[in-house]
């Protein structure tokens, strides 16, 4: 009698905690931003080397935009000027999978095969806040404290980075970098970013 008084409330609370909303943030090298069904997401990988031949450095960098229901649904992916990849995004047990109709340049040597084998990873740091991701185009992009303030030396992004947004006031975004040790926050020119849309002809 005990033991089945004990086990119904758990019972009960299972389906619950397996059905949790999908939550914004960083699931490894995959950023995503999830607002009500929508879901915004950059993807950057990079495996390093000497940048010889002998061990040269790839990267795996593409944009990504899609609905969601029930927690899965169909994203388009793409980089900047390039034709666009469909595919299949979904989380389960606090996991993000993401399996490519094709894989992006640099993709299969920096983070392996996303065509025959999806992939998945773990939330690494909870996105609260998140509106956006953003992929850095400017060579360097110079974190302001405010909007037009003069330009610090430090922090700064670098392109192939990905960044949180914020908030969007005018030209200006304000940003988050979360893939260091520490996160930064400041205010980026939006210009700085890819658009978070792929192009008519890409």
């Amino acid at each position: 009698m005990r033991m089945g008084h004990l086990l119904l409330p758990l019972l009960l609370a299972g389906p619950a905690l397996a059905a949790a909303p999908p939550a914004s943030g960083r699931y490894g090298g995959l950023n995503l931003a999830v607002t009500g069904e929508e879901v915004i997401g950059v993807f950057s990988e990079a495996r390093m080397g000497g940048g010889t031949e002998a061990a040269p450095q790839f990267s795996c960098i593409f944009l990504l935009r899609g609905r969601l229901e029930n927690g899965r649904g169909r994203v388009e992916t793409w980089y900047p000027g390039e034709e666009t990849i469909p595919g299949d995004l979904s989380f389960e047990g606090g996991r993000a999978l993401l399996t490519l109709r094709e894989n992006h340049g640099g993709c299969l040597m920096a983070t392996g095969d996303m065509v025959r084998e999806p992939y998945r990873a773990g939330l690494d740091r909870p996105g609260e806040g998140w509106i956006g991701v953003a992929l850095v185009t400017a060579r360097r992009a110079v974190f302001r404290p405010a909007p037009g303030a003069p330009t610090p030396r430090t922090p700064y992004v670098v392109e192939g980075d990905a960044v949180a947004v914020l908030e969007r006031r005018g030209e200006w975004v304000r940003a988050r970098y979360v893939a260091g040790q520490r996160p930064v926050t400041g205010w980026l020119r939006a210009s700085e970013l890819a658009p978070d849309r792929p192009s008519a002809g890409g």
